[in-house]
């Protein structure tokens, strides 16, 4: 991840996929954002839970997916309290085989939003993780039918 100074709170999940085609950035993110029952559940009880504190439920993460290039898509959601960035990256690798990274971005701009995001931090690592082995596993399924 570049340029991570300017911001509150980093990570990024990765994994090497096997594929005979190219999976790009958009199909990737996709994939990605098409959770279990568990986490649309979680993400349900999340909204219900900050609606008293002003925090808006907003769009889906899906409808907000930009696509920079091939190898890169982006989903930008910014409020009152914190800026978010997920950026969703294809890589080439050797012989029928590409990584494929998810990486988060937060700017904290109050008080509000470094507590807000130090609630769900372990929720977010979980979903990361699942989510991104769900995808390679849909992936590879997908491709090897």
């Amino acid at each position: 991840m570049k340029d991570n100074k300017n911001y509150d709170y980093t990570d990024e999940f990765s994994d090497i996929i096997h594929t005979v085609r190219f999976i790009n950035a958009a199909e990737l993110s996709g994939v990605f954002f098409s959770a279990p029952k568990w986490i649309t559940i979680l993400m349900k009880f999340r909204n219900v839970m900050v609606r008293p504190l002003g925090l808006k439920k907003g769009k889906d993460f899906s409808d907000l997916v930009h696509i920079e290039s091939e190898n890169i898509a982006t989903v930008c959601k910014n409020d009152k309290h914190l800026n978010l960035e997920i950026v969703f990256i294809t890589e080439s690798m050797e012989r029928d085989s590409q990584r494929i990274s998810v990486s988060t971005k937060v700017r904290f701009h109050n008080s509000l939003g470094k507590c807000y995001f130090a609630t769900i931090k372990p929720f977010h690592n979980l979903i990361c993780k699942t989510l991104l082995q769900r995808t390679k596993n849909n992936i590879e399924k997908s491709l090897y039918k």
